[in-house]
């Protein structure tokens, strides 16, 4: 009797033989891709060994303390306490960094923001991930999908905030995802794709109010379904796909907001008047020019859009646009049914729409243009669709090459360019700007607004002082004093003696719109990027000879009486106000002094100062002046056009005052003989 050939094979060897084909499979699906692969493994071994190179973000430890609330929120009992409106978004990317925070026990402040900076930075290339899958759809080629997730990658200033941004490039990357779920959902048109890409959608509108942008494409392009639809079974399931979105959409958005929870409808009317149009209200510098972020100029997002992105990518992604366009134009039909050019069209839109918006309803941005991050999703498939078209529109093969080969160059040169200014990528600017002229560039538009570059100068310090304790003066760049080694910490004194160093990323010096010039005290140290300086570190004068011409404006004046007589006495000498205190202590110097010079007429001053009606001169004491023999003394020159009132003080500290005078003709630029003022 012959076996039965279920019993001829031994179990072992089918069990063994039904695991190799599955490895072998798995191998055989990854090699077609291995080349996007090895990018993404030569990203991670990078971001691996730059991890400690990028400091701590000013706005870094805010964004803790807001999760934080908002969970202890959800898990207490007692939701009678309201949660602040303006501290409640981002919490759906936040959180999870927080839960993995506390799941590993960390609290060691370093240790807790390397962390933090290796799953952003892993999130980053998540996103480049989804930027190759959805280009693979779209362009059939495997070569377009990988130039499109380096395009992707390779944005320097995106580089950059990957690691210590947790606002606005989670919501870059979410918005490459849900951009991916929606051609997904399109193509599959099944009831599960639109769910998930609802649920993509929601938390998108929960980590940016902008999200709104892709929330209200989905409908859209459902409706041109639903017109075109041949039958009502076909307009049926259009319809219910449609209310599953945005069901699911919905749910996202109401799960992920706890401040929602107790008046779902109210607080929602709340959160998009707030965030459509925030009102908070910075000054930041355009072209030289102090605007304020509440009503920016139209200018604002284009300019910084076009200067801060490599040039071969904004070539690129100006061919994609215009070439969707046109073809869009060309053939409309194709855009009223479910083709490859409508969704080319609707990432367009997406990008077109969202710059038209912020230049004519003037919402609330600053810092750059971070808040706008997201543009870069859509703008870098845009730019692999302008290569393809540029290498389609080549009809010999060479030439065709030359393309690529072209594109590879410009590839190239973003790498050096990131290389050459490590760690700094975030103040990368092109050669549209001019970078020729020393301090062209701080001068004309901020730099690093976020003080990451603060861990740089600690280090700097430390090596320049080996085995010796390093003074520190607190400010916004101390934080970045917690993210160094134990054994470098232990070097670093928090202090606010007057003999301290004090870091400063140069915003500090000028504030909000002010006048920007160089410091009177000595800087110690300064980074020097594109001939502009990006921070220093600075300390009162400690040497006989940097301090003799303080204490000779400072006997020069004290028989005089003061134009303004309260904490500090403050003069007028010649063209610069001066700033003295018998007797000073480090609290006294603390706080910001606000310096408003009122012009007496309005010809020929910046439309920003016009608009305020005030040049604001605000500074910090330690730029400004010295301490000796227990007094403290600043000097800040004036603007050069006729001055009609100064108002000055401190609004915090312990002893916060306020003056004001008005300066007569005869006096107003007068020569003076006194070491500071400007002849």
């Amino acid at each position: 009797m012959q076996p039965s050939p279920e019993t001829t094979a031994p179990a072992p060897a089918a069990s063994s033989g039904g695991r190799k084909p599955l490895f072998q499979l798995l191998i055989r699906r990854l090699i077609p891709h291995s080349a996007a692969l090895a990018a993404l493994a030569l990203f991670l071994a990078a971001g691996l060994a730059v991890l400690d190179d990028y400091g701590v973000a000013i706005d870094e430890n805010l964004q803790r303390v807001i999760t934080a609330y908002n969970l202890d929120y959800v898990l207490r009992s007692d939701k009678s306490n309201i949660i602040d409106s303006d501290r409640f978004y981002g919490v759906a990317y936040e959180a999870p960094l927080l839960l993995v925070e506390r799941a590993l026990g960390l609290q060691d402040t370093r240790g807790v923001h390397l962390v933090r900076h290796l799953l952003t930075h892993l999130f980053f290339l998540t996103g480049g991930l989804f930027a190759y899958l959805l280009a693979r759809r779209l362009f059939r080629s495997r070569l377009l999908a990988t130039a499109a997730m380096l395009l992707f990658l390779l944005s320097p200033r995106l580089y950059a905030h990957s690691f210590f941004n947790s606002k606005d490039v989670p919501f870059l990357v979410m918005f490459m995802i849900t951009l991916f779920l929606a051609h997904r959902a399109f193509r599959r048109d099944t009831l599960w794709s639109f769910a998930l890409l609802g649920v993509g959608a929601g938390l998108l509108v929960n980590l940016r109010i902008m999200g709104v942008v892709l929330f209200a494409a989905v409908p859209a392009m459902r409706a041109v379904d639903l017109l075109m639809a041949s039958g009502w079974e076909e307009r049926k399931r259009t319809l219910v796909a449609t209310g599953v979105f945005a069901l699911a959409g919905a749910g996202a958005v109401y799960a992920t907001m706890p401040f929602l929870w107790a008046d779902p409808l109210g607080r929602a009317v709340e959160w998009w008047a707030t965030f459509s149009n925030h009102p908070t209200v910075i000054w930041q510098l355009l072209g030289g020019e102090p605007i304020v972020t509440s009503n920016p100029p139209a200018r604002y997002a284009p300019v910084w859009f076009s200067m801060t992105n490599s040039p071969a990518v904004l070539l690129l992604g100006c061919v994609g646009a215009l070439a969707a366009c046109v073809m869009g134009a060309a053939r409309p039909r194709s855009l009223l049914r479910n083709t490859r050019l409508r969704f080319l069209c609707l990432i367009a839109a997406c990008f077109l729409a969202s710059v038209l918006a912020v230049v004519l309803l003037k919402p609330t941005i600053y810092n750059g243009w971070r808040q706008m991050y997201f543009l870069h999703a859509p703008f870098s498939l845009l730019a692999a669709f302008g290569l393809q078209w540029l290498a389609s529109a080549v009809r010999q093969r060479r030439l065709r090459g030359a393309v690529y080969g072209a594109a590879g160059i410009g590839a190239g040169a973003i790498v050096l360019s990131m290389a050459l200014i490590h760690p700094h990528q975030q103040v990368y600017f092109n050669f549209l700007v001019d970078r020729t002229t020393s301090e062209r560039l701080r001068t004309q538009y901020e730099m690093d607004y976020w003080g990451a570059s603060g861990l740089e100068a600690l280090r700097h310090l430390l090596r320049e002082r080996p085995g010796a304790t390093v003074p520190i003066a607190s400010g916004a760049m101390e934080a970045n004093e917690r993210m160094l080694l134990e054994s470098e910490r232990e070097r670093v004194v928090l202090t606010e003696d007057f003999s301290a160093f004090h870091l400063s990323d140069f915003r500090s010096l000028w504030g909000a719109g002010a006048a920007i010039t160089d410091p009177y005290a000595p800087p110690a140290y300064t980074r020097q990027l594109y001939g502009s300086a990006l921070y220093s570190t600075v300390r009162f004068a400690v040497d006989e000879d940097a301090e003799a011409p303080y204490r000779a404006t400072y006997d020069a004046l004290a028989s005089r009486d003061p134009a303004i007589r309260s904490v500090f006495d403050v003069y007028l000498a010649g063209n610069s106000l001066v700033y003295m205190k018998e007797q000073c202590a480090p609290p006294d110097i603390r706080p910001r002094i606000f310096l408003h010079a009122y012009p007496k007429t309005f010809s020929n001053i910046p439309s920003g100062v016009r608009a305020l009606g005030f040049q604001n001169l605000d500074f910090l004491f330690r730029y400004r002046g010295a301490s000796f023999d227990g007094k403290c003394i600043a000097v800040v020159p004036l603007p050069d056009y006729p001055i009609a009132r100064i108002v000055t003080g401190q609004p915090g500290g312990a002893s916060a005052w306020e003056g004001e005078f008005a300066i007569p003709d005869e006096a107003a630029f007068a020569p003076s003989r006194f070491p500071f003022s400007r002849e």
